[in-house]
């Protein structure tokens, strides 16, 4: 999978979090997206130990008979939502660099 269609379904699994149901049903619903969608064995050696950590979360807050309690389900939740947000910013800025010395190229070639 390229970093253009990578950041695509992160978006994606960003806006499963907008959905107003508890938090560990979006977490099933994006635990299940994951791995229909963003299969390990496709994603990029420079993303793929994020992307392991931000899977582990989604076990965890996915799981109804965990006995989390509220207030740290909620920071777990938020910590999720950061983790796919670090992850979307890094594979973003890896498409920049790689677009300006595309265009490097070009000018000096």
């Amino acid at each position: 999978m390229n970093n253009i269609a990578l950041i695509v379904k992160l978006r994606e699994l960003l806006v499963i979090f907008m959905h107003t149901r508890t938090l560990p049903e979006k977490a099933a619903d994006a635990l299940r997206y994951c791995q229909e969608h963003l299969p390990m064995a496709e994603i990029p050696i420079g993303a793929y130990g994020e992307y392991s950590d931000i899977f582990e979360q989604l076990v965890f807050l996915s799981d109804e008979k965990s006995r989390t309690a509220p207030d740290d389900l909620l920071r777990s939740g938020g910590d999720l939502i950061l983790s796919i947000l670090m992850l979307y910013e890094h594979v973003a800025s890896g498409i920049a660099v790689e677009e300006f010395m595309h265009k490097q190229n070009r000018f000096n070639g």
